[in-house]
């Protein structure tokens, strides 16, 4: 889209070039939608090196450039139709490159044909394209739809008719571009009932009229293709307790209690630590982030000491080398009697002020975390989490009473997960001294009266396992937060000490006793016996309902059901979340390995 749509080749960073063979310079105009699908992916410098020089939303006041191409990247509506034809009136830029992020309804495409032909402007528009990217990825293993309330439209028993389908179709549509991106169609598998049955069939029908009637073919399937992914689509509903539950991984920590949005990190003020509020970018090339984001978060503590150790000799290496007293001074070394060994070090300081300015980041964000989990005593939730099915009355209310735990969300989430997670009915009597203690705290007890009802109508508790505790894990739940305090407090003196110059010396005792124990969550065990079918035992998928688009609705295999796949797409109608995500990734590692033993 950036090269206006030209082809380039894979890998290929190239961006469209103009008559003299220099760089073609262009405008970017996006709206919010757009603004978000490209910020979780490209940062200023990706736009320039693909030749945006400036980037404006639609909605602002533009001044003209009259020499300049446009390329607008906005959602099909009738509003946005309306302000881009006021652009080509005025004629603020040479001419125009219209990319629209789903499929572009025949109405809005009549809208934009009528105004411009009206205007005599429709000789400025060199391109019209559907550019099915209307989905945020935040990774390469993730993508959003970006759909707010969707979970709540589609379980408020009081929501109209109207907005069930508009939001289904919105679903539909959004997948539909993910399909077309990948470029292969998949079989689709889903539970009967709810909104992922009617998301699935409206998905299963719009990919085989495509394939049947359409002009144009989007897949690119090759023959050799023989092995399709298989699209898991999953209600919300089916398990709840990983939406509530307090994580101790990287990634989730900070969307949990931190501020996290397209890849895009904000730390409050903190006036203990004399902290600003700050924003920091997570970039595709930030090596800590990629090794650490799906870590408990004890390891990110002692990852974070041995990069600095790391950092620290290879400074220290290079000041040796190029005979200076600090980093800052090598760059103002004389050059016109450099050494082979001295124009080394030289060429080694980029990427050593770049490794600084990451670590300075994870450690801000470290400090914001432990500062976060102290205040709200996280480490408690978690423990008593870990072990949820084995907690008994007392504890659970001496928990919810405790003032010292101040944050009535945290004391919620903690019982909504225990009523989820116990496979016998809760006494009445028990029930009323839960909910004295909670309204005692402070907390809404709406979330508590839907969760009855979900209980009731789905039968939960038969999807939900215990945790289960892995081989190897070498400790007791006395023992899990023994010295948190410690740590803590001296992670945070250190990092106060001055970014890098603190270090984190002695901060790990004790930390290896906070890991989490590993367990496969329902969504894990769902995609597991979809990919790999028990062949002689019952499944969690045997109901589940099987499209193929590429075959006729009639043709049914007996066997169908039992077939395995090597890729899968998963996704959760009503919102996913980085605690499943992770834990998908660790299984397939698993499983990867199994394999290859």
């Amino acid at each position: 889209m950036l090269n206006l749509n030209a082809a380039i080749s894979e890998g290929s960073v190239e961006p469209a070039t103009d008559q003299s063979g220099g760089i073609l310079w262009k405008v970017l105009i996006f709206d919010k939608f757009g603004q978000d699908i490209i910020s979780s992916i490209m940062r200023v410098n990706d736009l320039r090196e693909n030749g945006v020089t400036v980037h404006m939303l639609l909605s602002q006041d533009r001044s003209a450039l009259p020499d300049v191409p446009a390329v607008y990247f906005v959602e099909p509506t009738a509003d946005n139709v309306k302000k881009m034809c006021e652009d080509f009136q005025r004629g603020l830029y040479d001419s125009y490159y219209v990319n629209f992020c789903s499929t572009i309804p025949r109405p809005i495409m009549e809208q934009l044909a009528t105004t411009t032909i009206a205007n005599e402007t429709s000789d400025l528009v060199n391109q019209v394209y559907d550019q099915y990217l209307n989905f945020v990825c935040t990774n390469a293993d993730v993508f959003s739809l970006s759909q707010e309330e969707v979970f709540v439209n589609l379980n408020n028993p009081s929501a109209a008719e109207t907005l069930i389908d508009e939001t289904v179709d919105r679903t539909v549509n959004a997948l539909f571009s993910v399909v077309v991106t990948m470029g292969v169609i998949p079989i689709i598998r889903c539970p009967r009932g709810n909104a992922a049955e009617m998301i699935a069939n409206k998905l299963d029908s719009k990919l085989r009229d495509h394939v049947m009637n359409s002009r144009t073919n989007l897949f690119s399937e090759s023959s050799s293709n023989l092995q399709r992914p298989v699209l898991i689509l999953l209600d919300r509903n089916m398990d709840l307790t990983p939406m509530l539950s307090h994580s101790w991984t990287y990634q989730s920590l900070i969307h949990d209690v931190l501020e996290m949005k397209l890849n895009r990190i904000t730390v409050d003020a903190d006036e203990r630590i004399n902290q600003t509020r700050k924003s920091y970018d997570i970039e595709n090339k930030d090596f800590f982030w990629n090794k650490n984001a799906s870590s408990p978060f004890p390891q990110v503590a002692e990852d974070i000491d041995i990069e600095l150790n790391k950092y620290k000799k290879d400074a220290a290496e290079i000041t040796r080398m190029s005979g200076v007293s600090s980093l800052e001074d090598v760059g103002q070394l004389d050059l016109s009697s450099n050494t082979k060994t001295l124009k080394s070090a030289i060429t080694a300081l980029p990427e050593l002020t770049a490794r600084k300015a990451t670590l300075d980041m994870h450690m801000n964000v470290a400090t914001a975390l432990l500062n976060k989990i102290k205040d709200r005593q996280l480490d408690t939730f978690f423990q008593i989490e870990e072990n949820i099915t084995r907690q008994n009355k007392g504890l659970l209310l001496e928990v919810l009473r405790d003032e010292e735990k101040k944050d009535p969300e945290d004391k919620m989430r903690l019982f909504l997960i225990y009523y989820l997670s116990t496979s016998e009915e809760v006494p009445q009597e028990d029930m009323d001294a839960y909910e004295k203690a909670l309204e005692a705290a402070g907390c809404d007890l709406s979330p508590l009266k839907y969760i009855k009802r979900v209980r009731q109508l789905m039968r939960m508790t038969s999807m939900i396992s215990s945790p289960t505790v892995g081989q190897g894990s070498g400790f007791s739940q006395n023992d899990l937060f023994r010295g948190f305090s410690s740590i803590g407090n001296r992670l945070t003196d250190r990092l106060k000490e001055g970014g890098l110059g603190g270090g984190f010396e002695n901060i790990l005792s004790g930390v290896k006793n906070l890991l989490p124990v590993r367990k496969e969550l329902v969504i894990s065990k769902i995609v597991g016996d979809i990919m790999s079918p028990p062949q002689n035992e019952p499944s969690k998928a045997d109901d589940y309902l099987y499209f193929d688009p590429k075959m006729s609705r009639n043709s049914r295999s007996a066997r169908q059901h039992k077939a395995a796949f090597q890729e899968a797409i998963v996704f959760v109608v009503g919102g996913g979340n980085y605690v499943e995500y992770q834990n998908l990734q660790e299984i397939a590692t698993v499983r990867i390995e199994a394999h290859n033993d």
